[in-house]
């Protein structure tokens, strides 16, 4: 008898800590999605403050607002790798597994990177590759990024590449730079939080030291392992190896290719086209309509998708452009008020999604519905930038 109740208390224990430990761990996950989404609102909101004050100060008031458009760009940055290490270390971040066209992630990546790297004056190169893999496209394309802003941020001269290679049952997919290079005895230290390479100083304008720890995160996570060599003065080599979905046809050659020259022709300036704006954040709609108008834009800007709706039906017009939040009112989400839009006017209206969510229900129903995510805070030069290209397709 003594024995049977000393097991059931036991049992009784065990069932207690474990559901008090999901409990803590819901908690963290409501608190890092809460934090993520509110602290970069009033940073967003300070971007595009910024940028309407640019119109209104004198040579002087210029320089001083490039300093703090530069303190911005660094808190940004230390903001995203600390919420993107904190949510991965809290188990709040869920792969979604799914046979992936690598043709479509590394087309979206070139999208973002290919101009930063000839802003530098560094060569780009992304070949075309049609493997079907099996992945979190999201995480995946988060793991590249964090490789890629290394690249770029430590490569002078040179090029930055990306190429897959077929090995056995695993596609390699290999990011190459011709920067400064790991020593031999730092290619051990450098998954770990906080350590760099040539950054004795610490200059916070290149970063924590976080992208590779949340690369190596995401490695364990997806199953991806992740291989470096490196060249001081020569440069480095990451390999990411992923497994083919073999129950997934092949893709064409040609299907989503990437691999366009880093110089291509800028889609011409925004002025005169027509954008809706939809955000529940009064702040950011204002500011952001502001910007917009000051671009030479018309701005349709409403706090619901319901308002959208409506105001399109007064005005009787397409929109050239769609720029959302995800996170509405009333449990309403940006996707859905993308799709409310496109069917009131009958066209596949360009569409960016625009938010301060980085949990993986917004960005897998995103990429559900090939809509592009940008994060906030963006600067404005990045939007304007991704406005432009969407302009040009459109």
């Amino acid at each position: 008898m003594r024995d049977i109740t000393s097991r059931r208390q036991a049992e009784d224990s065990l069932h207690r800590a474990k559901s008090e430990a999901e409990r803590a761990n819901l908690s963290k996950s409501k608190f890092l999605a809460a934090a993520s989404h509110d602290l970069r609102q009033p940073l967003q909101a300070t971007y595009l403050f910024m940028e309407i004050l640019r119109r209104h100060v004198s040579n002087d008031g210029l320089d001083a607002l490039d300093h703090v458009q530069q303190g911005l760009n660094v808190l940004t940055e230390l903001l995203n790798r600390l919420l993107d290490v904190s949510r991965l270390d809290a188990g709040a971040v869920h792969p979604l597994m799914q046979p992936t066209v690598l043709n479509d992630v590394l087309a979206d990546i070139e999208a973002g990177y290919a101009a930063a790297a000839a802003a530098k004056g560094i060569g780009w190169r992304a070949a075309g590759c049609p493997l079907p893999v099996r992945t979190d496209p999201v995480l995946l394309s988060q793991m590249l990024r964090n490789l890629i802003d290394n690249a770029v941020k430590y490569t002078r001269s040179g090029e930055i590449s990306i190429d897959c290679q077929e090995a056995g049952d695993r596609v390699r997919i290999t990011v190459r730079d011709t920067g400064i290079g790991i020593p031999e005895d730092h290619l051990g230290l450098v998954f770990e939080e906080f350590h760099q390479v040539d950054n004795p100083e610490r200059d916070r304008t290149k970063g924590l030291g976080l992208g590779l720890a949340i690369v190596r995160r995401l490695s364990i996570l997806l199953d991806h392992p992740v291989e470096v060599r490196s060249q001081p003065g020569i440069g480095t080599e990451f390999v990411i190896l992923l497994p083919i979905a073999f129950d997934s046809v092949r893709a064409n050659d040609n299907h989503g290719a990437a691999g366009g020259a880093a110089g291509e022709e800028v889609p011409a300036g925004p002025s005169g086209r027509f954008v809706v704006l939809v955000d529940d954040d009064v702040v950011v709609l204002r500011a952001l309509e502001a910007m917009l108008r000051s671009w030479g834009l018309e701005v349709l800007a409403a706090q619901s998708s319901a308002d959208a709706v409506d105001g399109l039906r007064r005005l009787g017009r397409q929109p050239d452009l769609i720029l959302c939040d995800y996170r509405l009112r009333e449990g309403r989400v940006g996707t859905e008020a993308v799709r409310s839009i496109r069917e009131i006017v009958g066209a596949d209206v360009p569409a960016l999604i625009i938010t301060g969510e980085t949990g993986g229900e917004a960005l897998h129903d995103a990429a559900a519905q090939r809509l592009p995510v940008l994060h906030k805070p963006v600067p404005p030069g990045v939007l304007r930038r991704e406005m432009e290209r969407h302009f040009g397709v459109a």
